[in-house]
Formats: structure tokens, sequence, C-alpha cells
């Protein structure tokens, strides 16, 4: 019988050998040795432990880590948000800026009291400047966007502003790129359109229209909104032009009166059914 025959057979027997024999060697060494070995014994089995006790330390380490990474990270994404909305912020005062530093108008700026509360109230707003800040029924009312209206009722210490989007405003229209005249008009079935404009004419999807300066009532240059659809209908004289206003009333946030125009003006002839101090020439 080989010796590794005899061990599997034995095996019990052999580890209680090799346990004696061990024992008895451990009796026979220095004490100094003898420590040292129990040690390095000790350690290498409770190695395994030990590493299971650092994987979990190491673990804790990592999730702070992560948690304080994480709330930089939502600090940073608030400020990031912040700087956008101040930026934004910046360009919209800028462009206050240089709309009010115009030379030919003079603009009064006004805050809105009320928005249109149903469909039926949709074409008129409430502002806080009235007769006491020289508003005038008539008096255009501009953003720097574009036009919005223009001054219905004054009272004291406020105005109603009459909205483009209203059955009986028409403003008369220039074509900016190709100087085509239309009357700009809206109503509920049709929203925003031109009108007034043969067939013939030099129109496209993407022109913006602009106040004409014709019809004794709107300055010339303001802005009233973008091409978005032409339709030519068999039979018809003339184009069917829909546009999208250059200031829906759901973004309406700055908001002015135009109180005066001067003689540099490009076009500004007085409202014939204004008080002709409504509209005064500056120096």
């Amino acid at each position: 019988m080989t010796l590794t025959g005899w061990l599997r057979r034995h095996r019990d027997r052999a580890v209680l050998i090799v346990c004696l024999a061990v024992s008895f060697f451990l009796l026979t060494i220095p004490e100094t040795l003898r420590f040292t070995l129990a040690r390095a014994l000790a350690a290498a089995a409770l190695a395994p432990a030990d590493g299971a006790v650092w994987l979990g330390r190491h673990l804790e380490r990592l999730r702070g880590e992560n948690e304080e990474l994480r709330e930089r990270l939502m600090t940073l994404s608030d400020d990031l948000g912040r700087a956008e909305e101040y930026r934004k912020e910046a360009a919209r005062l800028r462009r206050l800026l240089d709309f009010r530093a115009a030379e030919s108008y003079r603009f009064l700026p006004a805050e809105l009291l009320s928005y249109p509360l149903s469909f039926r109230e949709r074409n008129l707003v409430r502002v806080d400047r009235g007769r006491r800040d020289g508003v005038r029924p008539g008096m255009p009312v501009v953003s720097p966007r574009g036009l919005i209206g223009a001054v219905h009722t004054v009272h004291a210490y406020h105005a109603e502003v009459q909205l483009l989007a209203s059955h009986n405003f028409a403003v008369s229209c220039r074509d900016m790129r190709s100087r085509v005249l239309g009357v700009f008009k809206w109503d509920p079935r049709r929203g925003f359109h031109v009108d007034r404009v043969d067939l013939g004419e030099d129109v496209q999807v993407g022109d913006r229209f602009m106040t004409s300066g014709l019809g004794d009532r709107f300055p010339e240059g303001f802005l009233l909104g973008t091409v978005t659809e032409l339709r030519r209908p068999p039979g018809a004289l003339r184009l069917e032009i829909q546009l999208a206003p250059a200031v829906p009333i759901q973004t309406l946030e700055d908001v002015f009166i135009v109180t005066r125009v001067s003689e540099a003006a490009p076009g500004f002839p007085l409202p014939t059914d204004a008080p002709a101090d409504s509209l005064e020439a500056s120096p």
C-alpha cells in the first residue's frame, strides 16, 4: 500500500499525527519564535476577515464620497441654471436699454395689472399708467419685440390697452423684405393674417411684417409677425397670409406706451381721434 493510499484510508489518524507533531515541535522551539510563528498563523487565518472589514470600510468611504459628489453636482447644476437665468435677464435688460435709447420716440414703461381672463376678454389688458402720467386714448403700446396694441380707455391711475387680437383692430403693414403693403388683422377663425395683398405680390414664408406708418395710427418699423403659411385659393384675387405674432400674449412682459415722437421719426402721423397734445413733437 502506498503512502497516498494509506493517508486516504486513515485521514483522521494522519491529521491527528500531524497535529501532535506540530504541537511537540512548538514545545521544543524557543518561546520568541513560538509567538512569532503563532502570530503569523493567526494573521493568515484572519486575513479573509480583515479583508472583508477593509472592503466594508472602503465601500462606506466610497458611498460617502458619492453622496458628496452628488451634492456638489446638484449645487453646480443649480448654479448653472441661475447663471443661465442671469444671462437671459442681462440680455433682456440690454434689449430694453437699446429699445428705450431710440431717439425717435419717447417710451413710458408700464406694468401689467391684469391679463385677459377669458376668450371674450382677450382683447384688453390693464396697465398701471393713466391720465396722471400723460396717457391718452389711441397711444401705441409696444414691447422690445414689436407692437402690442393701443390705449383704449384711460383712467386717473390706470388704462386699458386693446390688443392686436381684436375683431375691430386693423394695422397698415409692410413686408420688411419685399416692401409689399397689406393690412394686419385678427379673427377667431383665421388668427393673425395679412389682408389685401394681390396674388402676384412677392411674399414668402418666413417674411416679417412691420407697421408701415400709414393710416394715421401707428409709427413705422414696429414688428407685427412672421409669415407661417401662404395660400392661393382657386379663383381668389388675393393671397391668404397667416402670421405668427411677434409678441404672443402668453409671453407679454415688458410694456411701453409711446407718448412722444420726434421730428426725426420715420413716420408717425398724429391720430385723428386723439388730442393734439397726446403725441407732441419733442424738441
